[in-house]
């Protein structure tokens, strides 16, 4: 369902949500940012409060995003940038806390929206290479992704992409990450509901596609939830679990440092020994 905009749209300057379930990031500076509506297709331009700006074709809200840019001295307060990315069925506030806590720190980091349920991983990893690709004044990213969005992080890692030769790839973190595909995705794959409410992305975390993926080329902290007993949060998955990701299946050959944190997947981004590992791995 492709909308027909005009040249120059009216825009009426109204609040939002940010983007939840339907917008993907692909175009960031500092925290204004370019989304893309994966129904209709057409672009807004959201400013630090989540005010709409500008919408209609990408150029268009570019455009408009360069006015501000002058108007308003718009740019990013570090040169390392870190990205952090949702899970599956999530948005970009629920990674607030993270990136709050992050900010208190220093760290010039960004929580990013992508329509989880509605693309496949690989077309998640060609909108985060787009928004790379237009990054201004940035030397350094670095990566967080809770559960699917560090598949999506690693996706765009096994690429050979033209950000690399102007950005310095210098982390990666998985936070609950189903590094070597989920076997809870597995025993639901026949569920016509699993396939409606999970989308393409659904399939993309069983274990037959995601270890599929290379070994990231940067150094990796894997950090997974768990309880340290042999039945988990999860009895049903038989081993260490945080309820939807067993610890085993977190584990990135080579990566740099693991960690167990004491919580469920769906929290285990919020929790304070998370916060803590990244930033000891970071220093």
């Amino acid at each position: 369902m492709k909308w027909e905009l005009p040249e120059e749209p009216h825009n009426l300057e109204i609040p939002t949500l940010g983007g939840k379930y339907l917008w993907a990031d692909i175009y960031l500076l500092d925290d204004w940012r370019i989304q893309k509506n994966i129904l209709s297709e057409h672009f807004r331009l959201l400013d630090d409060k989540d005010k709409r700006r500008a919408w209609g074709n990408y150029d268009h809200c570019l455009q408009k995003l360069e006015t501000f840019k002058q108007e308003l001295r718009l740019e990013f307060p570090n040169k390392h940038i870190f990205l952090i990315l949702h899970g599956l069925g999530r948005h970009r506030s629920s990674m607030s806390k993270l990136t709050d806590n992050l900010r208190k720190k220093g760290l010039a980091a960004y929580s990013l929206n992508y329509p989880s349920t509605f693309q496949p991983v690989e077309s998640h990893g060609n909108d985060l290479e787009h928004l790379l690709n237009g990054l201004d004044g940035v030397t350094e990213v670095s990566f967080i992704g809770h559960s699917l969005g560090g598949l999506v992080a690693r996706t765009l890692l096994s690429r050979k992409n033209s950000w690399r030769n102007k950005i310095t790839a210098r982390h990666l973190i998985t936070i609950g990450t189903p590094n070597n595909g989920a076997k809870i995705a597995d025993m639901m794959s026949g569920l016509k509901l699993f396939h409606a409410i999970a989308g393409p992305s659904g399939q993309d975390v069983r274990p037959y596609r995601a270890q599929d993926l290379p070994a990231p080329d940067i150094p990796t902290l894997v950090i997974a939830g768990g309880r340290g007993t042999k039945t988990g949060f999860n009895p049903l998955l038989r081993e260490d679990n945080d309820g939807i990701v067993t610890v085993n299946e977190t584990k990135i050959d080579g990566m740099k440092d693991f960690k167990r944190v004491k919580d469920i997947h769906t929290t285990l981004m919020d929790h304070s020994e998370t916060l803590q590992a990244i930033l000891d791995f970071i220093v």
